[in-house]
């Protein structure tokens, strides 16, 4: 949505439900702080975590809560979190429903803003701050990245980077031989001489 003009910019905050004590107030305060005097407004989930954060965060330093829109998905804004909506409308800010998964959500919430104000942890440190726990996975949160850059989803680099390896691995043992024979699915013959 890059047609809008600067003072009408969008920004999507999205983030870890999960953090260390200090990841909001060094990786998104001085992001948001910068769009709300810009006169920038703001789109956000209900998920715990980054979240909410947040959207409190946004309630007490933004003059005019309507620049807020706070995006559920169905079963959200009908279910568990009806009184949510509620109290968000009581605040002055927006809620938008938009899809059945919270996937649908957070791809609307990319189509209505304009640029991301997110982080996700790196591999590395997510070893570290998960511990034993530590799973590979692509997060919601960089999910949004890539779907702002028009990227796969579902890629999740670690992954990547091991079945890579043991590709280069197998093609460095394996020698290339001419009695390779490729076969037509469709006719069951050969496809070379």
């Amino acid at each position: 949505m890059s047609h809008r003009n600067q003072t009408s910019r969008v920004a999507f905050i999205s983030g870890p439900i999960e953090q260390p004590d200090d990841y909001f107030a060094l990786h998104y305060e001085p992001l948001i702080l910068e769009a709300i005097a810009a006169g920038h407004s703001f789109v956000v989930g209900p998920a715990p975590g980054t979240d909410t954060i947040a959207l409190q965060y946004l309630i007490k330093h933004v003059a005019d809560p309507s620049s807020i829109t706070v995006y559920m998905a169905k079963f959200q804004a009908e279910g568990s979190l009806a009184e949510e909506v509620e109290y968000y409308q009581r605040l002055g800010a927006n809620v938008k429903v938009e899809g059945v998964t919270t996937g649908d959500r957070d791809a609307a919430m990319t189509r209505d803003s304009d640029y991301d104000i997110l982080r996700y942890m790196p591999v590395q440190e997510q070893k570290v701050f998960f511990g034993d726990t530590y799973y590979p996975r692509v997060s919601a949160t960089e999910k949004n990245e890539r779907r702002r850059r028009g990227l796969p989803l579902h890629i999740n680099h670690e992954l990547v980077d091991i079945h890579w390896q043991n590709r280069q691995n197998l093609s460095a043992s394996v020698k290339p031989s001419l009695s390779i024979r490729f076969r037509n699915w469709t006719t069951g013959k050969s496809a070379l001489p």
